[in-house]
């Protein structure tokens, strides 16, 4: 950096031209007053504050930009946050609204089921019941059969007996007829002994008539027990078969209701699982619906702090214009300062020439170039300056240190050229072109709108770049023939930049800012 002083002829013009910026605070005033020594203490302390007061504000700008950048990431995530927070509780909500209807459900399916076995069970000894009363009257049918059975050989033996008995009256008629016949030949000495046979006879017809009422009797009896023998058999039969599917279906149902009883006892296990489930929903709902609330605070917070940021930028920059109208004299930002007051210089005698050949250097009717992305302009006289242009531009990036670009913008924010390295011919790549290929491009972003707004001096204003570094940009407004052109701007990493033209690297720091 510089380390000359310049000397006035007076205290009195010195002052003025402190007044009016063109003296710094490091120039001395040629003079016998006794004033002078103390004047120029009071403006080496007051310059030794300044410098302070401009590198602390702008340490304070670089911090406070990366602060707005991780703040406005922070803000971002912290909206993405909210938003899915506020999703999330919505289906939290519908998740615990059908996780409590799925618990009634199942709750309410498992007291149906218990309630169903249970009938069921009742069922079971019912038929139960059912197939102890049919093994006993199969039993009974059994001993029916036995005493039908016996019953009926009786019967027959009675029948044998009656017959027997008849046969025996009809040779008792006849021997009581033969005697007869013999008493009547005996006469009447036989006459007694015909009234007895006579009694016989008539005794053996009743007992055979009595016989005969028996057997047929007997026979009718025979017959109906052969029948109640054979209807006896094929109930009992009827009784056997019915046992054995009462039997078969008790089993069958015993294992139905075994069955049914384990998938009762896990319908009870899923039920306990679901109001476990129920319970974890309800619960997760409720921390859920505390996140999004507490998401939508710390939203709310992130705004507020976006806000105190911009608000301690907005001031840092006041500040930093205000130190810029007092020139310090011998220091990094001084030279930068003077080197952007000679890019400003070349660009206006560059746009007044352009003017002088007959070209609408106000021209703001933007035709874009076909097929770019992101968009790129031609104007009425880009194309005739654009080499030249670019020349003073790239000149002035290789004479500050750590420097990132130089460039002029018109009053919207467009600029006809940029440096070289940001003028690649377009590939169709979206992000590489918004990258590499920013000539024609317009910048009506806050700091090309506080550039070209500027109505004072050197303008200070620290950003991050779509690019995603910390750049301090510093800006004088270019006016062309009284009207308002727009400004010029370079753009650098200024820790580095100052650290490079401390007094150990002055030398060739200040031999590339002072180069023309």
């Amino acid at each position: 950096m510089s380390i000359m002083r310049g000397r006035y002829l007076g205290l009195g013009r010195l002052i003025r031209q402190l007044r009016r910026g063109r003296a710094t605070l490091n120039d001395r005033a040629w003079t016998l007053s006794p004033l002078a020594l103390p004047v120029g203490r009071f403006l080496g302390a007051l310059r030794e504050r300044f410098v302070v007061m401009r590198q602390s504000s702008i340490r304070i700008a670089i911090n406070a930009a990366r602060l707005q950048a991780h703040t406005q990431a922070c803000e971002t995530m912290a909206d993405e946050q909210a938003r899915e927070a506020e999703s999330l509780s919505a289906q939290g909500t519908q998740i615990a609204s059908l996780s409590q209807q799925t618990n009634d459900t199942v709750a309410g399916a498992a007291d149906v089921f218990r309630q169903q076995l249970g009938g069921l069970r009742a069922t079971q000894e019912q038929l139960a019941d059912l197939h102890r009363r049919v093994a006993r009257v199969t039993t009974q049918m059994q001993s029916f059969s036995e005493v039908i059975a016996q019953l009926s050989h009786r019967a027959r033996s009675v029948e044998d007996t009656s017959r027997l008995i008849k046969d025996i009256a009809l040779q008792t008629h006849l021997l009581a007829l033969n005697a007869g016949v013999e008493a009547a030949r005996a006469g009447e000495a036989g006459r007694g002994f015909a009234v007895v046979a006579s009694e016989v006879g008539k005794l053996a017809e009743r007992v055979n008539a009595a016989t005969g009422d028996i057997v047929q009797h007997t026979g009718e009896i025979l017959g109906l027990v052969s029948d109640t023998e054979r209807q006896s058999q094929s109930i009992h039969a009827d009784m056997r078969a019915s046992d054995r599917l009462v039997d078969d279906f008790a089993g069958q149902f015993d294992g139905l209701v075994r069955e049914l009883g384990g998938v009762g006892a896990q319908l009870d296990g899923v039920a306990d699982h679901v109001a476990q489930v129920n319970q974890t929903n309800q619960d997760m709902s409720r921390s859920i619906g505390r996140i999004a609330d507490h998401s939508a605070i710390l939203r709310q917070r992130m705004q507020s702090m976006r806000e105190q940021v911009h608000g301690v930028r907005t001031q840092t920059e006041s500040l930093q214009e205000m130190l810029a109208a007092w020139r310090t004299g011998a220091t990094p930002f001084d030279d930068l300062a003077a080197c952007l007051g000679q890019l400003r210089d070349r660009c206006a005698g560059l746009l007044r020439q352009a003017r002088a050949d007959g070209l609408d250097v106000f021209d703001k009717a933007y035709r874009q170039i076909p097929g770019s992305q992101p968009p790129r302009y031609h104007v009425a006289y880009d194309q005739a300056i654009d080499q030249a242009l670019q020349g003073i531009l790239d000149a002035v990036l290789d004479q500050v240190p750590h420097g990132y670009y130089a460039i002029l913008v018109d009053m919207n924010g467009y600029a006809p050229t940029h440096n070289r390295r940001y003028s690649r011919p377009p590939t169709g790549d979206v992000a590489h072109d918004t990258l590499h290929v920013r000539d024609k491009r317009l910048f009506d972003d806050q700091i090309s709108r506080g550039a070209i707004g500027n109505r004072g001096g050197v303008l200070c204003q620290t950003y991050m770049r779509d690019t995603g570094e910390i750049i301090t940009d510093v800006s004088v407004p270019l006016d062309l023939d009284g009207a308002r052109w727009g400004a010029v701007r370079i753009g650098l990493d200024y820790l580095q930049f100052e650290q490079a033209a401390s007094p150990a690297a002055a030398p060739a720091a200040t031999a590339r800012l002072a180069s023309p």
